[in-house]
């Protein structure tokens, strides 16, 4: 599993597509922007590998994000590949009236949800470790 530091380990690495859009004309720029991202996902699920694609949009800061999310074992393929469909999402992107900021950003992804049983563990442990301090 490769690291970070020994305390921050890693087994996917995601790559983020991401702009800004506008509330002009009905929130044109992001119907537009939903409708490219529609027009590439087949391909960009093709990719080998990938685990997850998730689009993000938040309406009060105007983000469209998209994370593609792959092993890192496999990422480094995608990379040789300059992450395609890429380099077309971020120009169709960047040719919408109303679309700025168009950047991209690449980063570890990790589930590091606890299930009920390891929470509640965690939990009683805590309790114990605080009783013992007073």
């Amino acid at each position: 599993m490769p690291e970070i530091t020994a305390s921050v380990k890693f087994d996917n690495i995601a790559r983020e597509w991401r702009c800004k859009w506008s509330e002009d004309a009905s929130k044109a720029s992001l119907d537009a922007a939903q409708a490219v991202l529609a027009d590439l996902l087949p391909e960009l699920s093709s990719v080998e590998g990938v685990a997850t694609i998730q689009r993000i949009v938040c309406g009060g800061c105007h983000d469209f994000k998209v994370i593609t999310k792959l092993p890192a074992t496999a990422f480094g393929e995608w990379e040789k590949a300059d992450f395609a469909p890429e380099k077309d999402f971020l120009a169709k992107l960047g040719g919408i009236k109303g679309v700025s900021a168009v950047e991209t950003q690449t980063y570890t992804l990790e589930e590091v949800k606890l299930n009920k049983k390891d929470a509640k563990k965690a939990m009683e442990n805590k309790e114990a470790e605080a009783e013992k301090a007073k």
